[in-house]
């Protein structure tokens, strides 16, 4: 079983996947989303639409080397060809373990949802929030 798809199930019970494409929609739109995943037997307008939701958003757009039967079988849910991860450090897992076993085409996301969590962590070390406003000093 590949590590990539156990954490698509550790997502999945703890809250922070939306499967289905109108859910995966609603988060990207939102600006929640973290990652936005795309399984290997989409169809081509499924392609399509989600090249629009995530367009003018940063949510990144990953093809996985998956079919959707075995996404349903991991996560419990049939025909769902669209998935959204909500939380930045299981998208960042998740996109390490694809990078890990099926190469250099998913190093890139890796790369960039790390130092997105980079940037949390150092906003967080600074005690600012998303918002908060700078002063002047």
């Amino acid at each position: 079983m590949s590590k990539a798809l156990n954490y698509l199930g550790i997502a999945r019970m703890s809250g922070n996947l939306e499967l289905g494409e109108d859910n995966a929609k609603a988060l990207v739109k939102a600006g929640k989303a973290r990652l936005l995943l795309l399984a290997s037997d989409a169809s081509e307008h499924a392609r399509h639409r989600a090249e629009g939701y995530v367009y003018g958003f940063s949510t990144p757009l990953v093809d996985v080397p998956f079919t959707k039967a075995e996404i349903a079988q991991k996560v419990g849910k049939a025909g769902c060809s669209m998935l959204a991860v909500r939380d930045l450090g299981l998208a960042r897992s998740f996109a390490a373990a694809l990078a890990e076993e099926y190469g250099e085409d998913y190093r890139s996301v890796a790369e960039t949802l790390t130092a997105k969590q980079e940037k949390v962590k150092a906003r967080k070390a600074r005690g600012r929030k998303t918002g908060d406003r700078r002063t002047c000093e």
